[in-house]
Parts: structure tokens; C-alpha cells; sequence
């Protein structure tokens, strides 16, 4: 049965860096067209990343 809960596995330290970079970074993509759009599924995107950057880093926080 396939899951809808996302998991990331990292080696080390290099790589838990480069991958929160990669998140943030899509993030602040999606937010900057969800600004200009404010189309619904932008928004769906934009918590699922939130989300994602939020299991590699628990003290980050985003409200809509």
C-alpha cells in the first residue's frame, strides 16, 4: 500500500544542508508566483513545501 506521508533520508550533514537549500529555495519560488496568482493550487503547493522545510527544520513555521 503506498503512503502518502513524505520521508526524507539524508547521509549527513552535507546533505541536509544542500537539501534544505533545495527546499527553500523551490519554497520561495512557489511563494513569489502564489503572491501573484493567489490560484488555490499554488497555495496547496506552497503548504506542502512549507511542510517539507518544516520536517528538515521543526523551528520553521509558515502562515498563509
Amino acid at each position: 500500500m503506498a503512503s502518502d506521508i513524505p520521508y526524507i533520508f539524508l547521509q549527513n550533514e552535507s546533505e541536509y544542508e544542500d537539501e534544505l537549500k533545495q527546499r527553500q529555495d523551490e519554497f520561495l519560488d512557489i511563494y513569489s508566483l502564489y503572491r501573484e496568482t493567489k490560484l488555490p493550487w499554488v497555495k496547496e503547493e506552497l503548504l506542502a513545501k512549507a511542510y517539507q522545510i518544516h520536517l528538515l527544520d521543526p523551528t520553521f513555521t509558515f502562515q498563509v
